[in-house]
């Protein structure tokens, strides 16, 4: 938390902690100065098996006056199979109350190979959840994984309302592998993140930007900060 703070991030996304990890975790961050805006966790929409950890809806109240959005990863079937959506919808509708009474938000988090690997399928859920605290992430590395060079454009334009997080990356578009890939720090590979970014802004999307760093190799400090180089100079690039 001291090095992103030092390094210039406005804050920070981890696994959701439980238990007592959880109120550990969060002092470290706020000695840091550094509030948590996404955490993650998984969710099992096979109904065979519990939905969720059932610490989950006390980490949720201890979250309670924070900016956090919690991310879910939807697991338990292939992706998209028909079988997820019912038990998905209730889970999430139950989410979406607890994370309402407590000022949170709950975002479904496309990811390769999850139940919810689509964006296009997460944004279909989330309009069948129907609650107000639920929407869903756009993480790049993800979406270029599963969609390749698919204009986004139209998808944010629609759904910038419901999409409450975005994780963003330099990534090689031709590239099918994570690391030097699909997941670099923002000074490398082709993609452009700045037609991204403006794509964003026309769509009116308000919520956080998150770097997505998994398997990044090399030291924190240095990629991190390349990174952080690369944002400050495309926000001073927008000044006019």
């Amino acid at each position: 938390a001291w090095l992103l703070a030092e390094l210039g991030f406005d804050g920070a996304g981890y696994p959701l902690w439980l238990g007592d990890e959880l109120d550990k975790n969060l002092a470290a961050l706020d000695a840091a100065a550094i509030p948590p805006l996404m955490l993650y966790t998984a969710i099992n929409v096979d109904p065979q098996k519990p939905a969720y950890d059932p610490l989950l809806p006390e980490a949720i109240k201890r979250l309670r006056g924070r900016p956090a959005t919690v991310c879910v990863l939807l697991r338990g079937f292939p992706p998209g199979d028909p079988g997820g959506e019912r038990p998905a919808v209730e889970i999430l509708r139950r989410l979406g109350r607890m994370a309402a009474e407590n000022g949170l938000r709950i975002s479904i988090y496309h990811h390769v190979n999850d139940w919810t690997e689509s964006l296009p399928f997460a944004l279909e859920l989330e309009e069948k959840v129907g609650h107000p605290n639920v929407g869903a992430n756009f993480n790049l590395c993800h979406w270029l994984k599963v969609e390749g060079k698919r204009d986004y454009r139209p998808l944010l334009a629609k759904h910038a309302k419901r999409i409450f997080a975005v994780t963003i990356n330099g990534a090689q578009t031709d590239s099918q592998a994570w690391t030097d890939g699909l997941i670099q720090p923002l000074d490398r590979g082709d993609f452009d993140n700045r037609a991204l970014l403006a794509a964003l802004r026309e769509a009116g999307y308000e919520g956080p930007i998150g770097l997505m760093c998994y398997a990044v190799p090399g030291e924190a400090r240095e990629h991190l900060a390349r990174s952080m180089r690369v944002w400050k100079e495309w926000q001073v690039e927008r000044k006019p």
